[in-house]
């Protein structure tokens, strides 16, 4: 049975469109576009009304005509924080929840979106709860570019839910994957750290990259890796994976795998992907799997 989905990443000054279809046979990128804001334009200051021709042309309706579409977005007001609650505290988890994001969230709750999940612990007596918030006006900015009478738009994203998405499909699918692993995503001055094992989430990081105390992304990582293994005792973060993009900045492969102590392996899409009419693909030398990964890993 195949299922087909589109993918849509917006990140500070541009956005890009992954059109996938995925089977039996594998996964198939049927269509990418990528289109850079105007300059000096935000995603807060697009008019959804006169758009540019560049960024009109990659929203054509015809990419999304009758397929459930997922938006990924990176953005400075989403807020993503990991913590653990007593067993006994989770009957009144709604006011644990409130509280946690009043204390955490630098807008008020009030004008956020919040979302979270709740897992067991391995290890009994405690939850796990992952807790994701974006300012409201964002989501409402996104609703305007994509109208619901237009696209099926079945939910917004951050960006480590692509990049789960992503892992499950490339690695953590294979009899042989090493986990748990950890998987990283630098963008910009933003960088975004998760632990993976056994189809969950660990503790999830969104940190500013070189920016709080002159600790680097690296050590971010690491101190998550750590972090993880004390939460769980008796498992040891075994790989590292990263999304191309990120390894193509100069020395972050070196930084990561001298302070992890581990192999540093890439989310290569183009790995099980194949991706049809090239010459429709915004980069025609054949690099599209490095700038449509989260994209894809949205659409899957």
């Amino acid at each position: 049975m195949s299922s087909q989905g589109v993918g849509v990443e917006i990140g500070p000054e541009s956005l890009r469109v992954a059109r996938v279809q995925t089977s039996a046979k594998g996964i198939h990128v049927q269509h990418v576009a990528e289109a850079s804001f105007p300059d000096g334009a935000t995603l807060m200051s697009l008019d959804a009304s006169s758009l540019s021709d560049e960024v009109a042309a990659a929203l054509d309706p015809r990419v999304f005509a009758g397929r459930e579409v997922v938006v990924v977005v990176d953005h400075p007001t989403v807020v993503l924080s990991a913590f653990r609650l007593a067993a006994g505290f989770t009957d009144e988890l709604s006011s644990s929840i409130k509280w946690y994001a009043e204390q955490y969230m630098p807008y008020p709750v009030d004008t956020a979106v919040v979302d979270f999940q709740v897992e067991d612990s391995p290890y009994g007596g405690q939850k796990a709860v992952l807790l994701v918030s974006i300012q409201r006006a964002v989501v409402d900015k996104i609703m305007e570019l994509l109208p619901p009478k237009r696209v099926k738009l079945r939910r917004i994203d951050a960006v480590p839910f692509s990049l789960h998405r992503l892992y499950r499909a490339l690695v953590a699918a294979r009899d042989d994957a090493p986990e748990p692993a950890v998987v990283v995503h630098e963008s910009g001055s933003s960088g975004y750290v998760l632990v993976a094992c056994a189809g969950r989430m660990g503790i999830v990081r969104h940190v500013r990259v070189d920016t709080e105390g002159g600790v680097s992304f690296a050590e971010k990582v690491q101190q998550t890796c750590r972090h993880y293994e004390f939460h769980h005792p008796t498992e040891r973060v075994q790989a590292a994976y990263a999304t191309p993009s990120t390894l193509a900045v100069e020395g972050v492969r070196e930084r990561l795998a001298d302070e992890l102590g581990l192999e540093v392996r890439a989310l290569d899409v183009a790995s099980i992907a194949t991706l049809a009419g090239r010459s429709d693909a915004a980069d025609p030398d054949g690099r599209w799997a490095e700038t449509f990964s989260l994209a894809v890993g949205a659409a899957i």
